[in-house]
């Protein structure tokens, strides 16, 4: 995508094809490609205005371009690029992205991202107990998991405390721990179904059984707070392992009181963090841990890295489960405004369990507008009442069965037993297919069929979809094809580039420069000492700056020197030494220079090569261009033009 996006930054101009309809007046035609007035009006008016200096693009000026533009592109078709495995299978996983949010419910998708901001404004507290059953499990399993849910629930309604029915009962393996409590967490930090029932519980409310995929959950709200944002800080950490004796916990314990006073002085916080803290993957950075909020840390650390008032105040040392910590603020920031926030929750939304909400919406929306008509008496798997289990048709597992009967159609399209059995064979694993898998895979099979139809409509139902989508396109083959004709040609064609060089040689030169030294004094006195030195005739041959550093810097340095050749207007120092320009002088107060100008001379081609083949892509550009112009026939309608004008 990254590449597809340079193209069209560096045109200033991002190109579309749309599909012309009957009545559209064709402005340009080239050979036999045709290309109407709403296509390049629209292209036009989208990007007529220049962003960095406000300035409008003329309608001829633009005309140029964007014939530049569909010549490189048609010559791409006609060599074959949109044909290249490599092409095809790049542009499919580009197609599926930009679908993506076309197939999902767009209404259920703007509420579910406007739900996750309002409670990202919050902080949970919440306790649970988890009832373990598979998302497979059958429903007599799944009756039996959330009747011991609701029977647990009971028992704390009727006043057991949550604690001791938790340690009893609960199957998350963290309750010997933390006895159910997860401590506060905010949108995202979990499965989705468990996050919406904490946030719309009220404080000491005991849900009924909430379902997700790890199985059935009863959640005690305990409190919710005003979201504290998102902290960034550095610690030092000595580890306090379980077992530690009483003898090397105190000399632990003094060990970090030390540290503490130590950075309190003012020692370089980051230089402790480096050769104290036990956590040596944040030891490498200064300390430096990744941005956090509520949840992500320990609750001993998280309260006291939040505790904290202003950037650069250091704690006391705190006690955890890990060791001894001293936390130093770096930074923190508030919860974002909408604008701001939104797109990261997109993004979240769409790696979500969110995503599938809108999905399944999408999906019973058009089986609606479909007509979609299932057959339930053919369906491959049923459930047997009497054993209950589900059972696989007889049919799908007889050798040269006819499977010809209808499972489902809408639209045009009929599906039958034979396209579902094709279907789980492509997704057959090693492991044998439980009957319930079978299952699964139908209800999968329906959802995929109908969103396949979908997606092949996208473009007739979304005009924006359809547009962005050519752009894409028509981007990865100009990108292709420069790439070939003059990019990498203009690197990799070593005897070309030289050619172009040597015929261009003024057009790289040398301003006026300076070759010298720079001799940076601490004091009056050793200035002069250095004056009298560079100033004897003798310098530069028997005496050497190597050896003046040695005679002055006996026993500590007190002078610098700088060596180079300098530009004009590249170094504001020398500019203002030797070319006498700049204002202000500079504020290093002891510095003498010695050296001489050299004169305006021609570059050697390793001194400027990539200048050069910048030019020399510029050059291809414009040869290959040229070409194009002479291969195809072009052809404006300058009616057509005059009435966009």
């Amino acid at each position: 995508m990254k590449k597809v996006g340079l193209i069209i930054c560096s045109l200033l101009i991002t190109f579309s094809s749309f599909s012309q309809k009957v009545n559209d007046e064709v402005l340009l035609t080239i050979d036999d490609k045709k290309i109407t007035k709403e296509e390049f009006q629209r292209i036009y008016n989208k990007n007529k205005t220049n962003l960095s200096t406000g300035e409008v693009t003329p309608i001829d000026e633009y005309l140029d371009l964007f014939i530049n533009f569909k010549l490189k592109v048609l010559e791409a078709e006609k060599q074959g690029y949109d044909t290249l495995k490599t092409f095809v299978k790049e542009f499919e996983g580009y197609k599926d992205q930009l679908a993506s949010p076309y197939l999902m419910d767009k209404e259920v998708n703007e509420r579910i991202i406007k739900e996750a901001y309002e409670q990202m404004q919050y902080e949970v507290r919440a306790s649970h107990i988890l009832v373990k059953i598979a998302p497979e499990a059958l429903p007599k399993d799944t009756l039996e998991a959330y009747n011991k849910a609701m029977d647990l629930r009971l028992r704390i309604v009727r006043g057991e405390p949550f604690e001791k029915v938790a340690r009893g009962s609960s199957d998350d393996p963290s309750v010997k721990t933390n006895g159910g409590d997860l401590g506060y967490f905010t949108v995202f930090q979990m499965i989705y179904p468990f996050e919406s029932a904490a946030y719309n519980a009220q404080i000491g409310e005991i849900t009924k059984p909430v379902r997700t995929r790890f199985g059935y959950h009863v959640v005690m709200v305990k409190d919710k707070r005003k979201a504290q944002g998102q902290v960034k800080v550095a610690h030092i950490m000595l580890t306090v392992p379980r077992g530690t004796t009483p003898e090397v916990t105190r000399e632990k314990k003094q060990k970090i009181n030390d540290i503490y006073h130590k950075a309190k002085q003012g020692n370089d916080f980051a230089k402790l963090a480096k050769e104290y803290s036990d956590d040596k993957g944040s030891a490498r950075n200064g300390g430096e841990l990744p941005w956090f909020g509520a949840g992500r840390m320990v609750e001993e650390f998280e309260k006291a890295a939040f505790e904290l008032k202003f950037n650069g105040e250091i704690s006391q040392p705190i006690r955890t489960s890990f060791g001894w910590h001293i936390i130093k603020r770096i930074d923190r920031k508030e919860i974002p405004g909408y604008e701001e926030a939104i797109s990261d929750i997109k993004r979240k939304v769409g790696r979500d369990q969110r995503a599938d909400v809108g999905r399944k919406s999408l999906i019973n929306k058009l089986k609606k507008e479909y007509n979609f008509v299932e057959y339930k008496e053919n369906a491959p798997v049923t459930y047997d009442t009497i054993n209950n289990v589900f059972v696989l048709k007889k049919d799908y597992l007889t050798e040269n069965a006819s499977l010809n009967k209808s499972l489902f159609s809408f639209l045009d399209n009929n599906y039958k037993e034979k396209d579902f059995a094709e279907y789980v064979e492509g997704q057959k694993g090693r492991n044998e297919l439980r009957p319930y898998d079978y299952k699964l895979l139908y209800d999968k099979f329906i959802e995929n069929k109908i969103l396949e139809i979908e997606k092949s409509r996208l473009t007739e139902k979304y005009p924006d979809y359809k547009y962005i989508l050519q752009e894409y396109y028509d981007g990865m083959l100009l990108f292709e094809i420069t790439d070939k004709n003059v990019w990498s040609r203009a690197v990799e064609d070593s005897v070309g580039l030289k050619d172009y060089f040597n015929k261009n040689r003024k057009s790289y030169m040398w301003d006026e420069r300076w070759k010298g030294s720079l001799y940076y004094c601490s004091n009056q006195q050793i200035y002069d000492r250095v004056a009298k030195i560079i100033d004897k005739k003798s310098f530069g041959n028997k005496i050497t700056n190597q050896d003046l550093l040695d005679q002055i810097n006996t026993e500590e340095e007190v002078l610098k020197i700088e060596n180079g050749i300098y530009e004009k207007g590249k170094n504001e120092l020398i500019d203002y030494l030797i070319w006498k320009k700049g204002k202000n002088k500079p504020e290093y107060k002891f510095i003498l220079y010695k050296g001489k100008k050299i004169e305006p001379t021609e570059k050697e081609l390793s001194e400027c090569k990539g200048l050069v083949i910048s030019d020399y892509q510029d050059y291809l550009d414009k040869e290959w261009i040229k070409s194009l112009r002479d291969k195809y026939n072009i052809q404006v309608d300058n009616s057509v033009l005059s009435s966009i004008k």
